[in-house]
Formats: C-alpha cells, structure tokens, sequence
C-alpha cells in the first residue's frame, strides 16, 4: 500500500528588522562599579528612544540628582540637549547620557542602532475540499 508523502511544510519566514537597543543601567561603589540593569527595550524609532529618555529624566530620576546633575537633566530633556542625540541616532551611531547622583552613584542612559532577525511561524494552509 502506497501512502502519499507529506506535503513540504512551508519554511519559517525570517525577516531583518532595524531597531533601538535601549538601556539604563546603575552604577555605584558599594558593587564595585559593576553595572545593575534598569531598563532594557528595543524600539522602534530614534525619536521613540529619545522620548523614552526625556520622560525618564523628567520624571523618576530628577529627585536623586545632585544640584549640578539635575540642571544638566533638565536642560538636555527640556532644552534641546537632546537633539545632537537625535541626529546621531539618524546617522546610525549610538548615543548616551551619563548623571551623576549622589554618593558616587550614577546612571547612564546609552541608545545604539541594532538589526535583528524575526521569525514567523509557517502560514497554515488549509486543505482544499474536494465538491
């Protein structure tokens, strides 16, 4: 008895994406300088990452700066600190901030182009029925 093989299942579609690699991380003497993750997301846009920075400083971070930091947060999220930021960010080069908080803590806010692959389960595809 012969059986018909298997139809070839169609292969997982892989596809390139571009996006922004956006990291917070903490530094402080009591580990050593030894970075402590805050916040890892990949975004889509330049400007989202620069948004995403501006109301993190505007909002959680400004309360732990030293007086001199919190005037640098302030101008760079109010004042167009931001925008050589944005503009490296359309070149295709990374960008960062560094603040200062106190007892020799600090944050640093770093945004780096990245491509990544994505893949997509195979399309299901339903057999035809026979009339």
């Amino acid at each position: 008895m012969r059986t018909t093989p298997p139809p070839h299942p169609t292969p997982t579609q892989a596809r390139l994406e571009h996006g922004y690699r956006f990291e917070v991380l903490r530094y402080g003497p009591a580990n050593g300088f030894v970075p402590e993750p805050v916040d890892l997301r990949i975004l889509a846009t330049p400007r989202e990452a620069i948004r995403t920075v501006r109301s993190q400083l505007r909002s959680s971070h400004v309360l732990g700066l030293a007086p001199r930091e919190a005037t640098r947060a302030l101008y760079w999220s109010e004042h167009g600190g931001w925008l050589p930021a944005l503009a490296a960010l359309h070149r295709g080069e990374p960008c960062g901030l560094v603040l200062l908080l106190r007892k020799g803590r600090h944050l640093e806010w770093s945004v780096r182009p990245l491509a990544y692959l994505t893949l997509s389960p195979p399309e299901y595809t339903h057999p035809r029925r026979r009339g």
